[in-house]
C-alpha cells in the first residue's frame, strides 16, 4: 500500500525559506533527524546553529501538512515557569526572551517575515505553563534552553505530543541557568535517548562551531 501524502499548505501560507544548506556534517545530522523523527533532541554551545537549523528546518516543513511552528523558551527557574510577573502584556512579557527567534526567522525568509508568520497564524509562541491539559496535533514544537526544564517539565511537555507532529529540544548542557543544576534533566534525558530509535539525538562539538553572526 503506498504512503498516504500529507496535503500542502495553500499558497497564500507557503513560507519561502531562502538558500539554506548545512554547514557541516552534525548540521546536516540535525536536519535530516528533524525530518525523520517526531522527537529530536540537540545539544550543544552557541554558535554551532541548532536554533537556526531547527527552524530553517521547520519552516520548510510547513509546506508538508503541517500546520504551524509552535516556540517554547524556557523563560525562568522558578516551578511552573510563571511570567505573570513580568509587566506589560504577553507578547511584551515574551519579547525579551524570543529575540534569538525573531532574528533567525528574518535572516531564514527575509527581513519583517516574523511578524507575518506571527499573523498568519503560522508561528505561535507558548510559555511552558500553558502548554498543560493540551493535545498538539499537526505542529512543529521547539523547545529552546531546554536545559533549564527539570524532568516533571519535560514530562510535562513531551505527553503533550499528537497526531501528525514533531518536538525538537535544543539546549546546552554548559550553560543550565537554574539555581541547583542538578535539577536540569537535558543530559539524562539525552543519555537515556541516545541508542533510542525512535528519538533522534544530536551532540554537537566546539569544533562544531560556524562562527556566523547569525548565532
Amino acid at each position: 500500500m503506498s504512503k498516504k501524502k500529507k496535503p500542502r499548505l495553500p499558497e497564500e501560507q507557503c513560507v519561502f525559506v531562502q538558500d539554506f544548506y548545512p554547514k557541516n556534517e552534525k548540521q546536516e545530522l540535525l536536519t535530516q533527524l528533524i525530518e525523520d523523527k517526531e522527537v529530536v533532541i540537540a545539544t550543544g554551545s552557541s554558535g554551532v546553529g541548532k536554533t537556526y537549523v531547527a527552524l530553517a528546518t521547520a519552516l520548510s516543513l510547513l509546506e508538508r501538512g503541517y500546520r504551524k511552528i509552535i516556540l517554547i523558551k524556557s523563560v525562568t527557574t522558578i516551578p511552573g515557569e510563571s511570567i505573570g510577573y513580568i509587566p506589560g502584556t504577553f507578547e511584551e512579557k515574551m519579547e525579551p526572551f524570543l529575540m534569538s527567534y525573531y532574528w533567525n526567522i528574518d535572516k531564514i525568509c527575509g527581513k519583517g517575515t516574523w511578524k507575518d508568520l506571527v499573523k498568519k497564524e503560522l508561528i505561535e509562541i507558548m510559555p511552558i505553563a500553558y502548554i498543560r491539559g493540551l493535545s498538539i496535533d499537526d505542529s512543529i514544537v521547539i523547545v529552546d534552553e531546554a536545559q533549564n526544564i527539570d524532568k516533571h517539565t519535560f514530562k510535562t511537555i513531551i505527553t503533550r505530543i499528537g497526531n501528525n507532529s514533531k518536538y525538537i529540544f535544543l539546549g546546552d548542557i554548559e550553560q543550565i541557568d537554574r539555581k541547583f543544576k542538578t535539577e536540569s534533566c537535558l543530559e539524562e534525558v539525552l543519555n537515556i535517548f541516545n541508542s533510542n530509535e525512535i528519538v533522534g539525538t544530536v551532540e554537537f562539538e566546539d569544533s562544531d562551531c560556524v562562527r556566523n553572526p547569525i548565532i
